[in-house]
């Protein structure tokens, strides 16, 4: 893809954009900065390992149509062209990120003997803001789009990004403009990192509900969007996002329901 060279560019910039916000947002809390970058000296390749575990185990419908299936990537892992391990043809998803990375920044701090709570929030807005400004090398990739529109704020998907019965020229010319779902999603997370940003600054105590509130509010958005993508994993005829989305929005909620009783 020709937005390749960009979009590494994209990734690089939005994830030192997010470790800053971190360290400021640190700051502001009395918490010593210099734990945000040596915990990503750890967060970093378990967030990268668990993006691309994610992409093997859910891998979207283009990439199921040549052969590339979960059964597949693992059993050719090691295979450098397009094998498990071969990080540098794409093929990330956030979801497996956040989780390494969770697991990552949870192993830190209690190692570190850290408050998780304060961190956990942190690192929820951290994350939207790197979302945000990441999305914008898909769009660049010309990647994450949806079914066609007559918006005049459409996209145009060139032959080599097209997928599936997008790629017939005949029914779908090089001038069908498709929803831009990965602006729709920067704008999701752009407003979720200032609301939580606005909520996180006036909270005297942090215990984390922070971080659940992103998690619901986001995978609730994250649900409807993916109703709109042209390019999602499936398991059986079922979208597999929307089905992750729905339960780990309804577990934030259930976890947040559970923390208001008490």
């Amino acid at each position: 893809m020709s937005g390749r060279p960009l979009y590494g560019a994209i990734i690089v910039l939005a994830t030192w954009i997010s470790i800053e916000v971190a360290a400021r947002l640190a700051k502001r809390r009395g918490l010593s900065a210099e734990h945000v970058w040596r915990a990503m000296l750890v967060i970093a390749p378990c967030a990268l390992i668990g993006a691309r575990l994610w992409f093997i185990l859910l891998p979207p419908q283009s990439v199921v149509a040549t052969g590339r299936t979960t059964q597949w990537l693992i059993a050719n892992f090691f295979e450098l062209n397009q094998g498990g391990v071969a990080l540098w043809t794409g093929g990330l998803g956030i979801f497996g990120a956040a989780i390494g990375g969770g697991v990552a920044l949870w192993w830190y701090a209690r190692r570190h003997k850290q408050p998780l709570g304060a961190w956990i929030e942190i690192a929820a807005i951290a994350l939207a803001v790197g979302q945000t400004i990441g999305r914008l090398a898909n769009g660049a990739n010309g990647e994450h789009y949806g079914v066609p529109t007559d918006l005049p704020f459409g996209v145009l998907i060139g032959e080599a990004e097209r997928v599936g019965i997008y790629s017939d020229l005949q029914r779908f010319p090089l001038t069908t403009r498709f929803h831009p779902v990965w602006l729709y999603e920067m704008l999701l997370t752009g407003a979720l990192a200032l609301c939580l940003w606005r909520v996180w600054r006036r909270k005297a105590t942090h215990n984390g509900n922070l971080a659940l509130w992103y998690v619901f509010l986001y995978c609730s958005g994250r649900f409807f969007l993916e109703g709109l993508k042209v390019n999602v994993p499936r398991i059986g005829e079922a979208n597999a996002m929307q089905v992750v989305c729905a339960l780990c929005a309804a577990g934030a909620a259930l976890a947040l329901a559970r923390r208001t009783v008490k």
